[in-house]
Order: structure tokens, then sequence, then C-alpha cells
């Protein structure tokens, strides 16, 4: 490294160590200067990294998760859930692994800080251990592992055999393609087992990525001016699932001005009983057909658009707008909204993941307001936190 090369890195070092210094104790309140931060770590470790290091982080990164899944599966973090140190031999003892495996595999474990080496053959925990003991985190790793791991691996060579075009289909996409023709939901209705992990993944996925208060200032503001005749519907909860977005809704009994009906596919919908004792109605209902509640002062549509392209949200668009009134209804969308410049990490590689599972795409900011006004809709305001991987587009009818 020349001397001012050097005298560069350590400027960028000194100017990261100032911005470290201007966040609040629970770092996490200031999403924005976080993701600063990191962008700033990211550029001063590709600095000093050199070309072999940087070929080979890109040629080892399945190593990581191969290594973690093993152990997950293997229930080795479990044995280390109690935070003391266990060594290889422990570990092999309490769950019937060979411990020269353990040591092997706990070396890209402990190289990659999933896991602390606290001397030779002996580990701790560490706080991505203790996320991975959590069911739905753990989930999360198998299904991305499982599921997506065959289709990624097999979406360069699909996109090679298919001329570099985004795919557009489901049907023959790059998942069927790597999984013997089935799409996404066809492989989890033939495997239900898969169908679970995927449930239980995306369910504390959503957990995590949407707190009640993100979404509320958006959903406060279809209570404003609405019909309150008997029949008048205040929200429908379109692919709404088992609801709990309706629940969080109507536990404030200002908000009951008006029904709040969830739908969905008759398999995907909640617990109609349930749902029915909280003022909360079903009604089984696919998007891609015309949308049967006319009028309702506001539509939210949740985390579903991501998994298609634009010709299939044009097309439950269409529906949904053919029943608003002009006016008065809203239109909520809840979803990732990229920024133009700067995409974090997670959100590119969400996108890339969409594109391998089912055809789908995270979209920008300017992406949707394209997509929107392609069918009608103008964007009345974009609520985002986190980067924009957490957002709700508030949109109405053009006039």
């Amino acid at each position: 490294m020349t001397s001012t090369a050097r005298d560069k890195l350590l400027q960028s070092i000194r100017s990261l160590l100032a911005n470290a210094e201007t966040l609040p104790p629970n770092i996490f309140d200031d999403q924005a200067g976080r993701r600063s931060i990191l962008r700033e770590i990211a550029s001063l470790k590709n600095a000093i990294t050199t070309p072999f290091e940087g070929v080979g982080e890109l040629c080892f990164q399945p190593h990581r998760s191969a290594a973690a899944k093993i152990a997950l599966e293997g229930k080795w973090f479990e044995v280390l859930a109690d935070g003391r140190p266990k060594t290889a031999q422990d570990i092999a003892s309490a769950t019937g692994a060979e411990p020269l495996l353990v040591a092997r595999i706990m070396m890209v474990l402990t190289a990659t800080y999933v896991v602390e080496e606290r001397g030779p053959q002996t580990y701790g925990a560490t706080p991505l251990t203790q996320i991975l003991l959590d069911p739905g985190w753990a989930d999360g790793l198998r299904h991305f592992f499982d599921h997506c791991g065959p289709s990624m691996i097999n979406l360069p060579g699909y996109l090679h055999r298919n001329g570099y075009k985004v795919p557009q289909d489901v049907k023959t996409g790059p998942f069927a393609d790597a999984w013997g023709g089935r799409h996404t939901w066809a492989l989890y209705e033939d495997e239900p087992e898969r169908g679970k992990v995927f449930n239980s993944a995306m369910t504390r996925w959503k957990q995590n990525n949407r707190t009640w208060t993100d979404i509320y200032p958006a959903m406060s503001r279809i209570c404003e001016n609405v019909d309150k005749s008997k029949d008048a519907v205040l929200l429908v909860d379109v692919g709404g699932g088992r609801g709990h977005i309706s629940e969080d809704f109507v536990k404030d009994p200002a908000r009951r001005t008006g029904r709040v009906i969830v739908q969905d596919l008759p398999a995907a919908l909640g617990d109609a009983d349930s749902l029915s004792k909280q003022g909360i109605e079903t009604m089984a209902y696919d998007f891609f057909t015309p949308q049967p509640l006319k009028g309702a002062k506001a539509y939210l549509i949740r985390r579903v658009f991501h998994d298609w392209p634009d010709s299939a949200c044009r097309e439950i668009l269409s529906n949904t707008a053919a029943a608003m009134r002009q006016g008065y209804s809203k239109l909520l969308i809840d979803e990732v909204v990229l920024p133009d410049t700067n995409i974090p990490p997670q959100g590119a590689f969400l996108d890339l993941s969409m594109m391998a599972l089912e055809t789908g795409t995270e979209r920008t900011s300017g992406q949707w307001h394209d997509l929107l006004a392609s069918v009608g809709f103008r964007i009345e305001k974009i609520w985002s936190t986190n980067a924009g991987l957490e957002s709700v587009i508030e949109a109405e009818l053009k006039s």
C-alpha cells in the first residue's frame, strides 16, 4: 500500500469513528446512521482486501451457510445455548457427532463469526448463534438453503440458456427449472413440510420487519372521513392470510367504524371464528379475479407484489382499481421500496431471491411510481423506515 493510499485509509477510519460517535445509545434507533456506517465499514474492508482474498470470499460464500446448516440440524447450537464454553468432544458427546467433524465444521463457523472460539477446539455462542436457536430464524436458514439454494445455483445457467432475459413466468422460471417443473407454490403443495418451513420463516421475518407503529401512520389516515352507513367497508385486507394486521388494526375500538374483511385463498385464511370474535370477517378470494367488495375506504395489499412480475401486478392492481371509489378509496401497499441509489445489501439480495424463487422483484421508488401510474394510480405518500426495507405506499386513483 502506498503512503497516499495509507493516508486515505486512515482518513476514512477517522471519519468512520467520528460518525459512530453520533449514533444513539441504542444504535437500532437510527437505521439510516447505522446503515451509513455499515457502508463505510464495507468500503474500508474492500480497500484493504487483496485480490486473492476478494475472489476467495466470492468463491466460498456458500460454505458459511452450509456449515451453519450442518450445526443447526445436528443441534450443536443447542449445546452452546447455556453460554458456557464447550469443546468439540462436549458437542460430540451431547449429539452423537464425530468430534473431528465438529472441529472441522466449527473452523468455518468461528472463522466467519457464527460461533466464538474460546480456545483450542473450544467454542462459545455469539449473538448470531443465539438467533439461530429461534425456530423462526432457524427455518429462515432452512428455507433459503434448502428451497432457494437449488434455484439460486441454477439461476446463472438458466439465464444463459434463456438469452439473459428477466424471467416472467413462474411456471417456467428458474425455480421450476431447478425443481422438475414445479413452481414454488406447487412444491409446497406437494411437500407440505417444506410449506411449513416457509410459513414459519416468513412469519418470523414479517414480525421482525414490520411493527404496528411502522404501518400505523398510513392505516390511521384511512379512518378519516369514512362512510358510516351500516354495511360500509372500512378495510379490505387482500391476501391477508391469518389476518394479523387486521387484528392489530381493530384493537382500538375507535377504528371499528365500518367492516374489516380479510381476503385470501381458502387454504391461507385464518381462523374465521377467532377473527369473527374480534369483529373481522373473512372471505375466500383470488386477487387475479375481479374484486367483489366495491367502494371500501382502503384496500391493503401486503407483501404480494414482490412475488410477481409487472404483468401480473398490473392484473392485480386493475382488479383492485375497478372496485375503488374515485376520490374516496385508498390503496395501501405494504412492501419493500428500495432507494434509487445506495441500495443496501439485504435489499439487493432479496431482489435476486425473488427472481430465483418466483420471477418476482423488489422495486425501487421509481419503479413503483411507474407501475402504479400504468394502471391509473398516483402515489400520495411513501411511508418508509429502515432504508425502504419496510415501507407502506399510499395511493389513490388518478383524477
